[in-house]
């Protein structure tokens, strides 16, 4: 192609030059014959003219436009070819449909003072598949399985072996996500059932049917700067217990005729600094009952190995309004790098009304409220029930390490104190109970 471009240059030039010659030196058609002669085809002599010369130079004009006639067919063909390889990419880079996933096996042992705990050992498998519409659009779903090693307890069970009436999650339903997400101009949108994590998952961590929008804004830090509104219903335990709640103060199951509007935002202040903020309203449809959460968080890595992550929250409700965590982080496990590792501690003080979906976050449950409530019950007839926690404070040590390429190894051992609460007044009795939670998990992604 460079021989073609050159070729269409020198062209112009010589006409040019030509042209020129005649212009600057118009003597030489008076000159002597034998300097104003060119060779005829035959042999022969010819003398130059003015005439010759216009004829020689409508020839080279139609030559050079030939030549960029050419170029043009060259281009629009090369056009075409990188338009059929950029689909060709496309496909094999972005395929229409795309499903990946992880197994996990867990092992959970939760202790509590004063009676017996839990052990449990499970089995997970959650598939995601992606449907990629058109260049803007996608749809997404997401699939999950478990069945519990301990007792044989399967995904298809109506109360997944949990306790169907005291607040147990429901596995019956093994479509966990199903969302549209596109683009609308500049405004990233979510249509359906999906995943909603606040930063660092310490005020909202649950499904929402309804609606995201989210958008950047670009930064000097090369990040940008996200805001994301959300919008929908929900399941929340946010009002048990709580003083306002005139329909059923004791139900520590929660409730799943709510909806939320929340705000999200992340805006970077520095190059590895977040500043985070989240905004929730939660509102009972029952009895117009609600709930306003407020959040404020950081992340700074003080060098190259270490993060420091910490938030606090306060919610409107008139007890157990105000949470707060910090965490130390060294390295980071990753599963696509073999060998890396991380080791953190993360210190609580969690309260029940300032989480908007669960009581309590990273798995930490009250003996009454949590997934395990009927297995407590059935092995401590009537004394789970005197146990009621409204507030978690304690410690949490934890190490993550990945031995080969695309899986990981998680450990963590929690401890601390279960502030009990009388859950018809609202407040914390003053009696502290012992708690300990430890997990050991192997995950391998596909």
């Amino acid at each position: 192609m460079n021989k073609g471009f050159a070729a269409c240059g020198l062209v112009p030039a010589l006409v040019l030059g030509t042209c020129g010659t005649v212009g600057a030196q118009p003597a030489a058609v008076e000159a002597p014959a034998q300097m104003t002669q060119v060779a005829a085809s035959d042999g022969t002599a010819e003398p130059v003219t003015q005439e010759s010369l216009q004829q020689m130079r409508r020839q080279l004009e139609e030559q050079l436009q030939q030549a960029q006639e050419l170029q043009q067919r060259l281009n629009a063909q090369l056009d075409s070819l990188d338009k059929r390889m950029t689909k060709v990419e496309k496909k094999t880079d972005q395929p229409a449909v795309d499903i990946h996933g992880y197994g996990r096996l867990r092992w959970d042992k939760q202790n509590f003072e004063d009676f017996k705990g839990i052990d449990r050992k499970t089995v997970w498998m959650n598939l995601f598949v992606n449907h990629r519409i058109n260049d803007k659009w996608s749809l997404h779903s997401e699939h999950e399985f478990e069945n519990d090693l301990s007792n044989n307890h399967g995904a298809y069970e109506g109360d997944a072996g949990y306790g169907y009436n005291v607040g147990g999650k429901q596995y019956s339903r093994p479509v966990l996500q199903l969302y549209a997400q596109g683009r609308v101009g500049e405004v990233d949108v979510k249509l359906g059932r999906f995943y909603l994590q606040s930063p660092y998952k310490f005020t909202f961590d649950e499904k929402v049917d309804g609606w995201q929008a989210s958008y950047g804004v670009p930064t000097r830090w090369g990040r940008k700067a996200n805001f994301t509104l959300n919008s929908g219903n929900i399941y929340s335990k946010v009002f048990y217990g709580d003083r306002d709640n005139k329909l059923d103060p004791w139900g520590e199951g929660g409730s799943g005729n709510c909806r939320v509007l929340s705000l999200i935002s992340e805006i970077p202040v520095a190059k590895n600094t977040n500043i985070t903020s989240h905004y929730g309203k939660v509102t009972r449809r029952d009895d117009h009952l609600s709930c306003k959460t407020f959040s404020v968080g950081f992340d700074t890595k003080l060098n190259r190995d270490l993060k420091l992550s910490a938030a606090m929250a306060k919610s409107d409700s008139d007890t157990l309004n105000k949470s707060h965590f910090i965490q130390l982080q060294y390295k980071e496990a990753r599963p696509d790098i073999p060998g890396s590792f991380d080791i953190y501690v993360k210190k609580y003080l969690q309260r029940g009304h300032t989480g908007m979906t669960n009581w309590f976050n990273d798995d930490i449950i009250d003996p009454t409220s949590g997934d395990y409530s009927k297995e407590l019950n059935d092995k401590n007839p009537g004394n789970p029930w005197d146990h009621r926690a409204g507030e978690f404070n304690g410690l949490r040590i934890g190490a993550d390490f990945v031995p080969v390429r695309n899986t990981k190894l998680l450990l963590h051992y929690t401890y601390g104190k279960l502030g009990l609460f009388d859950a018809g007044l609202g407040t914390l009795t003053g009696k502290q109970d012992d708690y300990s939670f430890f997990r050991a998990q192997w995950e391998v992604y596909f």
